[in-house]
């Protein structure tokens, strides 16, 4: 290394990085072992650039003063990832596997190099890839750490904020899955407004059902599809953003205020997501819709 080398030579006087693109990956290889005297060498940098298809080594340590320029014996082999999209991984990096928070990223080490990069990653739970369940395809992501503030506003902690406690998802009433994920995408399938298995708004809006009653119904079919989701994903957490709203609406004849309907659902995902909740939708009037519910709801999410 160049004698130049900013990092060395103590020229920062803080941390550099400012914003950067998350890298994301998945799992190919899970591994199970440990060892007390590794000997791993972190490197004095704290950043290392990784492109898309190439693949690197996970390792996790309890040590306390892993860091860059450090030696770290104690350590568990979590797993060999292959990059999806690349960038800069950087010290202090939050790493994601399927939406859980394992630890940050303490440093790296080159021992393997060309073939690939050991990133060290700091946690307090101390696991193999077998111990912690991670199985191969899980998804890897590596972000700027969050501060104390936004990890608050999780959707999780929003939802407990506004006073939100999820159902039980219903069953289907017929032949299909309350939710399918593919490819980092989910879809729900359409949520009426039940509660506690009732259906709590019935008719026709702009009929029996006002339209202040229909907006109700558009939020409590939100939940229920967050209801879904969480049960589908395990957390909330592992949401990116919302990216489509499908909201049908059981209208009387002249009815056409189906946006305000679905106000209901759309303004509940923003106060859940924020800015990741702000989505394209669609809001349709319709003559029927089943059980005669006065709306009926439907979202696709991307996944982290």
């Amino acid at each position: 290394m160049s004698s130049n080398d900013p990092y060395k030579a103590g020229k920062f006087s803080k941390n550099p990085y400012a914003l950067k693109s998350d890298v994301t990956g998945q799992l190919v290889v899970t591994l199970d072992g440990r060892m007390e005297n590794r000997g791993l060498s972190l490197i004095v940098p704290p950043s290392r650039c990784v492109s898309r298809h190439q693949v690197h080594e996970l390792i996790l340590t309890d040590e306390p003063s892993a860091m860059p320029g450090r030696q770290v014996d104690r350590i568990a082999y979590l797993g060999f990832f292959s990059v999806n999209e690349g960038g800069v991984i950087l010290r202090g990096d939050a790493v994601w596997l399927d939406g859980r928070h394992i630890g940050e990223v303490a440093g790296f080490d080159e021992t393997h190099m060309p073939n690939h990069l050991n990133i060290v990653i700091a946690t307090t739970m101390l696991k193999t890839g077998v111990e912690a369940g991670a199985r191969p395809g899980a998804r890897l992501r590596f972000s700027l750490p969050q501060s104390k503030e936004e990890q608050r506003m999780t959707p999780e902690t929003k939802l407990k904020e506004l006073q939100i406690e999820l159902p039980v998802p219903a069953i289907p009433l017929a032949a299909y899955v309350p939710v399918v994920v593919t490819d980092g995408w989910a879809y729900t399938s359409g949520q009426i407004p039940l509660v506690d298995g009732k259906l709590a708004f019935q008719g026709k809006v702009g009929g029996p059902v006002d339209e202040k009653a229909g907006y109700e119904a558009a939020r409590i079919c939100a939940i229920n599809c967050l209801a879904a989701l969480k049960a589908a994903l395990g957390s909330l957490d592992r949401i990116e953003r919302v990216v489509k709203v499908v909201g049908f609406v059981n209208s009387a004849s002249g009815f056409t205020a189906q946006p305000k309907v679905i106000n209901g659902a759309s303004e509940l995902l923003v106060q859940v997501f924020g800015d990741a909740g702000k989505h394209a939708r669609s809001a349709v009037g319709v003559a029927e819709l089943p059980l005669d519910a006065a709306c009926e709801v439907e979202l696709v999410v991307k996944l982290k």
